[in-house]
Order: structure tokens, then C-alpha cells, then sequence
């Protein structure tokens, strides 16, 4: 029992000390565990819990980078990001409190330090639970968020502004000319291994990863607030509020209109794939040329949430008219064979699908029908290896999670 007591420990210690992320500010706080002066878990009925309910993921990691992952419909921003040591689910929506989970044990581990937190945000609006992060990104041991115009870096409990935006466009003006002071609000950003990619209304600021400094600034053409950016080999890919596609050249700045009624693009293996919108109720998944030259439909009623991996499409439907009854299928399209497979269909409603370049697991966040009170569903995340197989699900019951 040593060695597993001791494993837990270090993994729930790793929330207070290096979890990179602020605790509760409560002198009287009782932390989740007890442990002894050897750093061991001394209570057994919990130990025996861990044994039970432990189902490792046993997650493969191969040429980490960090991941800006593109696990957003809409624009509406990452609240899953993955490291090569946890994933972080800060959903709003997906669970009732932020967690993250251990790649390799599967365990999960909530990200403030006590039990069932229950903290009252007036009380305690340090609480992690009580704080809104927004398009929260691991980058290496550190968790980055914005808020307003600063890009901040949380690691080891400790924030640091690590940029302050004083950039804006006329567009930014006139659309918050009754709240001057958000003009600057950075709306989104992107991280690869070089640059940071800030983005505003109609403008995006590239900044060298190493300096924080700004390199340059492109104002980007379009007359709605840019949604969704995806950067891929020296180019910008973004649709606007109208579905209106583009691709800017970081180098030049010039900015192409690629096409009308499309959403949610991104770029694998230098083939562009987006939703097109044809029917508000049947929307469809499309691949075609960098230059949208030679598209072609892969998939029919196709939600707006899906990854690519490993020449696999990760998707569900899109349900505007079905019964509640019916539950979200998770599917999975082999880009080479075109045969579509059910990898995963127990949610009554799914909320998202993340993956990232390093990891060979899938994710998928939603809720089931819970069979004894339909009006509080369990919230659901369920993983697996991109061939298929390892289906590994956790259950929040309103107390625990569960096998």
C-alpha cells in the first residue's frame, strides 16, 4: 500500500505546490486527504476507494508541444487543454468544478484544494471554482489565460502578467466606444513553439515566445469579429460572425478571402477542413485545397466540434431537431478507408471532443440520463486510443467520480 499511498500523495500534493494553479485562500481549509510525516495516506477506507475506482489511461506521449488545441465551436474558446502530464477541464458547462486528470493514472484530481468544494463566491472569489480562466492553454508546467488585455501565466500558485495588450483597430472602437476601457480586450490567442498569437476583433498581434515581445501587428480586413483561428505554416485560417472564410500570410500580411457559409476550419497535413453551411439543421464536414480548390463532402450533419487524428475525423452529429431521448453518438471517419464507426454512445448530450498532436487519445466531455433522477444527469468524460480501442469513462455522480 506503500507505494500506491505515496503515488497519490505526490499526484494531489502536485495541486498545491506545482499544480500551477491558485488554492483557496483559507487558513482553515481541511484538504481531501490525510497523510502522515512521510508524505503517505493514512486513511484507509480512501486508499481503498483509489484501489477500486483507479483505471489508468495509460496515455502515450511522443514530441510534446504545447497545445493550442482546436476544441471550440464558434469561437467560443478552449476550456480542455492538455499538457504531457494532464488534461484540464475548466468547462463552464462539462463539470461542476475544475479538475484535471492524470494521463497516466486516470485519476482525477480536483483543482482546489478541498473537499466538495462548496466555497461562496463572495467569500472566496480566489477560488479556483469561482473564477472564470479564459481560453486556458497549458504551456510546458504552466497554465496561461486572458483576462481583459493581459495574458497571464499561472505556475507554481503564483500569477505573472506576462503580456498587457495596447493595441486595437477602429473596429475595436466603434464597437466598445460605451466601454473604452475593453478596446484592448484580447479576444483569443494561439501558442506554438515560437510565437504567441494574440487576437482582437480585426487584428493579430505575433509576439516571440522567447521575449514576449511584439514582432508585428496585421490588421485583418473583415468587417465582423473574427471567430476560430487556426495558424498553420506561416498562415492565419479564420472565419468571421458572417461565415465568412480567410487566410492571411504572417509574413506579408495579405489577407485572401476564401469563401462564403463556412465555419470551423483547420488544417491537417496541408488539406484545409471546415463545416459549410447549406441547412441551419444539416450542416457538413468538407476538406479541399489550401486554397478551397477541389472541396469535397465527408461528412453529412456534422456539428461544428470535431478533431483530426491520425487520418481520422472525431465528431458528432449536429441535433437540432431530435428527440432528448436520443442520445449524442461519438463517431469516427478513417479519412482513408471513408468507413464511419460509433466510438462512443453513451452521452445524452455531448459538449466537446479535444485531442492533441502529441497524445494518442481522444477525448470526448458531455452528460448521461442519470436512470435515477432525470433532471440531474451525470457529467461524463470518456477517452479513447484513436484506433478505437481502451474505452476509458468517468462518471460524476454529484459527490464522486466514478468508473
Amino acid at each position: 500500500m506503500k507505494k500506491t499511498a505515496r503515488n497519490f500523495t505526490l499526484a494531489v500534493a502536485a495541486v498545491m505546490s506545482a499544480s500551477m494553479l491558485t488554492a483557496c485562500q483559507n487558513s482553515d481549509r481541511q484538504t481531501y486527504f490525510e497523510e502522515n510525516s512521510e508524505g503517505e495516506i493514512v486513511d484507509s477506507a480512501l486508499l481503498e476507494k483509489i484501489e477500486q475506482e483507479a483505471e489508468p489511461l495509460d496515455t502515450k506521449i511522443e514530441n510534446y508541444n504545447c497545445h493550442s488545441g482546436r476544441n471550440l465551436f464558434l469561437g467560443t474558446g478552449n476550456y480542455v487543454t492538455l499538457s504531457d502530464k494532464f488534461i484540464y477541464v475548466l468547462s463552464l458547462t462539462a463539470v461542476p468544478e475544475y479538475i484535471k486528470i492524470d494521463l497516466q493514472s486516470g485519476e482525477v484530481i480536483p483543482l482546489c484544494d478541498v473537499a466538495g468544494c462548496t466555497h461562496d463566491p463572495n467569500d472566496f472569489p480566489d477560488c479556483i471554482n469561482n473564477r472564470v480562466l479564459c481560453n486556458d492553454t497549458a504551456v510546458g508546467d504552466e497554465l496561461w489565460y486572458n483576462d481583459s488585455n493581459k495574458l497571464i501565466a499561472i505556475k507554481g500558485g503564483k500569477e505573472e502578467v506576462i503580456y498587457e495588450n495596447k493595441y486595437c483597430t477602429k473596429l475595436e472602437k466603434d464597437a466598445l466606444k460605451d466601454s473604452s476601457d475593453q478596446k484592448y480586450t484580447i479576444f483569443y490567442f494561439i501558442v506554438d513553439d515560437n510565437y504567441v498569437y494574440i487576437f482582437g476583433y480585426a487584428y493579430v498581434v505575433q509576439i516571440d515566445r522567447n521575449t514576449m515581445k511584439a514582432v508585428k501587428t496585421i490588421d485583418l480586413p473583415t468587417e465582423a469579429m473574427l471567430l476560430a483561428p487556426f495558424v498553420h505554416n506561416g498562415s492565419i485560417y479564420f472565419h468571421n460572425e458572417m461565415c465568412e472564410a480567410f487566410r492571411t500570410d504572417i509574413e506579408s500580411g495579405e489577407t485572401t478571402k476564401l469563401g462564403d457559409n463556412m465555419y470551423c476550419i483547420c488544417v491537417k497535413n496541408d488539406t484545409l477542413y471546415y463545416c459549410a453551411i447549406s441547412d441551419i439543421e444539416d450542416p457538413s464536414l468538407y476538406s479541399a485545397d489550401l486554397d478551397l480548390k477541389n472541396p469535397e463532402k465527408l461528412i453529412e450533419n456534422c456539428y461544428g466540434d470535431f478533431v483530426i487524428k491520425d487520418n481520422k475525423i472525431f465528431y458528432h452529429e449536429y441535433r437540432i431537431t431530435q428527440p432528448d431521448e436520443q442520445n449524442d453518438i461519438m463517431w469516427c471517419y478513417d479519412l482513408d478507408s471513408g468507413e464511419r464507426k460509433t466510438v462512443y454512445d453513451g452521452f445524452s448530450e455531448a459538449d466537446c471532443i479535444v485531442a492533441a498532436d502529441f497524445s494518442d487519445r481522444v477525448f470526448f466531455l458531455g452528460e448521461e440520463t442519470n436512470p435515477d433522477d432525470a433532471s440531474k444527469p451525470y457529467k461524463v468524460i470518456a477517452s479513447v486510443r484513436t484506433d478505437g480501442s481502451d474505452l476509458w469513462v468517468k462518471r460524476f455522480d454529484g459527490e464522486t467520480w466514478k468508473n
